[in-house]
C-alpha cells in the first residue's frame, strides 16, 4: 500500500492514523491548510480507502464480531452503535451505512454523535483512531499466531 507514496505523504498517512485533522497535520507539519487536504486526498487515493477515517483501521479484520471483543473502557455501547461503528471503521458514509442497517442517514449520525460523545471524542478520525488503538491493545489478532 504504501510503496508508491512520497516521504510527505508517508508523515501524512502517519498522522491521519492517529486521527488528527487537516488542521492538525498542517500545523504538526508547519504546512499550509490547504497543503495538507492536497497531501491528504492523494493519500486517500494511493490508498484506496473510501474516506480518511478509515485509515486507522485499514489492517482490522473485515468479520463483523471483532468490536465486540475489545475492551472499550468500560463504555458500554448498544448494538446498533457496534454495528455503524464496524462500518465506520471501513470507511462507510452515513448514507451507506444508512442503507445496510436499513434507517436514514441522520440516523446513523445520531449514533455516530453518541459514539464521540461516549468516548469523549470530536470526530470521527479520532474515533476509528482510538479503536484501531484499543484493537492493537487487546491481541485480537495474535491468537492464532499463539498456537
Amino acid at each position: 500500500m504504501d510503496s508508491s507514496l512520497t516521504p510527505r505523504e508517508k508523515e501524512v498517512l502517519d498522522l491521519l492514523r492517529l486521527g488528527l485533522s487537516n488542521r492538525a497535520i498542517a500545523s504538526r507539519l508547519e504546512i499550509g491548510l490547504d497543503t495538507a487536504r492536497r497531501y491528504t486526498s492523494r493519500v486517500k487515493q494511493k490508498t484506496g480507502v473510501p474516506s480518511t477515517f478509515a485509515l486507522p483501521c485499514f489492517d482490522l479484520p473485515d468479520e463483523s464480531d471483532w468490536p465486540g471483543e475489545l475492551d472499550l473502557g468500560g463504555v458500554r455501547i448498544s448494538e446498533t452503535e457496534m454495528r455503524v461503528l464496524r462500518l465506520l471503521c471501513r470507511g462507510h458514509s452515513s448514507k451507506h451505512i444508512g442503507r445496510v442497517l436499513q434507517v436514514s442517514p441522520r440516523t446513523v449520525d445520531k449514533h455516530r454523535e453518541r459514539l464521540l460523545r461516549k468516548f469523549g471524542l470530536q470526530s470521527t478520525r479520532q474515533l476509528t483512531a482510538w479503536i484501531a488503538s484499543r484493537y492493537a491493545k487487546c491481541g485480537i489478532g495474535k491468537r492464532s499466531d499463539e498456537s
